[in-house]
């Protein structure tokens, strides 16, 4: 007779104890000790390169997205999405971009054309709309008394 089958116990659900450091103001640290051990890792003196390590590479990837973002183009007009579209294609064609890369970038191209054209069609019909006043007859009037 087989005995029931226990499922592991993940991370999530074995207690955390918290860490037993301080922060620089004093205040008692609010993370998770490392298993095992009494502090967290920034708190750990045991870990303090690991934890430096961590601060430089998070710093680095901060830093590589922060320059990205002035570097994006702006997909807002029927041209620039023309021109990104030949682009993608053309980086598909040379290898320097997966297929199923640019197939994702298209896909949020066809829905960034889409809000376009609503927008452009919710403008011309505000223009419209403020050029031509109500034509609705008055009470008691009909339409081709006036």
């Amino acid at each position: 007779m087989r005995s029931p089958a226990v499922a592991p116990q993940s991370a999530a659900s074995t207690p955390r104890s918290p860490c037993t450091g301080e922060t620089k103001s004093g205040a008692a640290c609010q993370a998770f000790a490392l298993p095992g051990r009494p502090f967290c890792l920034t708190h750990d003196p045991d870990r303090a390169a690991d934890a430096t390590a961590a601060r430089s590479k998070g710093a680095a990837v901060s830093n590589r997205l922060r320059s990205i973002e002035g570097k994006r183009q702006k997909l807002d007009t029927v041209s620039a999405l023309v021109e990104f579209t030949g682009g993608v294609i053309q980086d598909v064609l040379e290898g320097t971009v997966l297929p199923d890369v640019a197939r994702v970038c298209l896909y949020g191209v066809s829905i960034q054309r889409q809000l376009l054209e609503a927008s452009d069609l919710e403008q011309r019909l505000a223009a419209l709309e403020a050029r031509e006043p109500a034509q609705h007859p008055q009470k008691g009037q009909h339409q081709w008394g006036r």
